[in-house]
């Protein structure tokens, strides 16, 4: 296996270096959020006190050493002109030794060298600035054939099939989120009107007009692009089962599709996911 990163679409060997990692934080930092009460020993956390009943997270860093061996002083300028155009923006970044996480983020802090070997060589300290938490290459219409996956890992054959239903009236629909982080996710309803979903206590209802998307993530739902009123409070599907309400004023059979990308503590190991009723 390759030691290296790919990050923007673009591997680490394509330049010509070596690359060792310095940091990788398996667990990121936790928002704590404490108040002292003056005669009393300890302290009040209100860390879970949110809508989601859970504690959110800061991004993590993760430091890269990348080493840079030319023939003269010049091409290594040449080099470092062409890797440093490479580490500027934000996309996202995937390990060689973790094949099936994907994390997202940019490169945070100015990078410093110093030649050395007579100016043929240059160590770079890269420090890489990504999102709380990894994501699983593929979301829930599956792997594509050019993902770096092999046959028989533990995937169900027909996962995207685990995503899609048909209901009339008034249902329970049983959502798994095979992730071990909370996912919010992207709902699209084909028919209905009045919709209402309910899950863990909290609804949304709104006018689906006949197709719509009702986006988690971003707190909205969307009819032919444009947005329409919602009432009640958006919520989260927490890891494993979740036994979503769905309710619709019409008769006819409606077609639901549900989307996510699932999101792990650290890294995608595909052979200890559990796939609940769909396990491969």
């Amino acid at each position: 296996m390759r030691n290296g990163f790919k990050f923007k679409d673009k591997h680490s060997s394509e330049f010509g270096v070596t690359v060792k990692t310095k940091s990788r934080p398996i667990r990121p930092e936790a928002k704590v959020h404490t108040l002292d009460i003056p005669c009393r020993d300890g302290a009040y956390d209100f860390s879970e006190a949110n809508q989601a009943g859970r504690e959110y997270f800061y991004d993590r860093t993760f430091i890269i050493t990348i080493n840079v061996c030319e023939d003269n002083l010049y091409t290594l300028q040449n080099k470092l002109s062409l890797i440093s155009g490479w580490l500027m923006g934000k996309g996202e970044l995937i390990f060689d030794d973790m094949p099936h996480t994907v994390w997202y983020g940019r490169v945070s802090d100015e990078i410093i060298y110093m030649p050395n070997h007579g100016g043929k060589n240059a160590a770079l300290e890269v420090s890489v600035r990504v999102r709380p938490f990894g994501k699983c290459i593929f979301g829930t219409d599956g792997p594509v054939l050019d993902m770096d996956i092999k046959l028989d890992n533990n995937i169900p054959i027909s996962l995207d099939e685990t995503v899609h239903y048909e209901v009339s009236g008034a249902t329970d629909i049983a959502v798994w989120n095979f992730g071990e982080r909370p996912a919010r996710p992207s709902i699209r309803i084909h028919g209905g009107r009045n919709i209402i979903l309910s899950l863990g206590g909290k609804t949304i209802s709104f006018d689906s007009g006949g197709s719509c998307i009702a986006d988690f993530e971003k707190q909205s739902v969307t009819v032919n692009g444009n947005n329409v009123g919602v009432t009640g409070e958006f919520f989260e599907f927490t890891a494993g089962n979740n036994i979503l309400h769905f309710e619709n004023s019409t008769s006819d059979l409606v077609k639901l599709d549900v989307s996510y990308t699932p999101e792990f503590n650290y890294g995608v190991n595909l052979d200890t996911i559990d796939w609940g009723d769909y396990d491969a």
